[in-house]
């Protein structure tokens, strides 16, 4: 296995698995008994606020592919952001211990993510170094997931850095990677702006792998091979909790 390949098979698995937690309900009813909003605000403060006390223009660079106005929307002013980001990596690591109950690769899968979150170099990736940043548990399980949480906003991250020397807008390449599922949800609904064309796409796609590949590139052949087994097999596991 080449560091590409490991950057292209584990992307998906890295992607689902570390959202999960954010789209399961259990996260938003834990986030209200902890103290962050019942609202959109609890995603929006929590994902953004492992960053530090920014602002909501921050947190919106940091975001990219989300408008301003929802964001602005969603910022909470008497909630300080910091200790928002920190009490949502909190429910990472719980709801993580939950979907990864019983897998025996957890503490290898943490010892890999966290060397390729590690090594990375966090120039232009805020949102991944606040993740890389957050309080990292003492179990296996806990720990492995929110490793592969940090990995996938990394992937995000270099998604973001090219789509932005691509000079394509938030809301033409939101509309032309989900069909125009996420608009709504990202606070596009009123934008004007076309898909972006499907060559910037695949430009897109090509940059953001070749840097994913370089953040993978720590690892050694036999340990890529591992890392995206150890991965497809934890996605697996976590789906088969339901």
């Amino acid at each position: 296995m080449t560091s590409l390949s490991c950057a292209q098979d584990s992307a998906q698995a890295a992607q689902v698995l570390g959202a999960r937690f954010m789209l399961d309900p259990t996260t938003f009813g834990r986030g209200v008994e902890l103290g962050l909003p019942k609202s959109m605000a609890s995603y929006v403060m929590g994902r953004m606020g492992v960053i530090g006390d920014i602002s909501a223009q921050e947190a919106t660079d940091a975001a990219w592919c989300i408008n301003f106005d929802m964001i602005n929307e969603n910022w909470v002013d008497d909630l300080v952001p910091s200790a928002a980001g920190a009490l949502y990596a909190q429910i990472c690591v719980e709801q993580g211990r939950k979907y990864l109950d019983g897998f025996a690769g957890a503490a290898r899968l943490a010892e890999l993510a966290g060397r390729i979150a590690d090594a990375a170099d966090d120039t232009d990736a805020a949102l991944f170094a606040g993740w890389r940043d957050a309080a990292r548990p003492d179990d296996a399980e806990g720990l492995a997931y929110l490793l592969v949480q940090v990995v996938r906003e990394l992937r995000f991250c270099r998604h973001a850095t090219a789509a932005r020397v691509a000079g394509v807008s938030p809301s033409s390449l939101v509309q032309a990677k989900n069909g125009g599922s996420n608009v709504a949800i990202f606070g596009w609904g009123d934008s004007t702006d076309q898909p972006a064309d499907s060559q910037t796409v695949t430009d897109i796609e090509t940059a953001t792998e070749a840097a994913a590949a370089l953040d993978h590139s720590v690892l050694n052949e036999d340990e890529q091979t591992e890392y995206v087994g150890l991965l497809t097999a934890a996605l697996a596991h976590a789906e088969a909790q339901n």
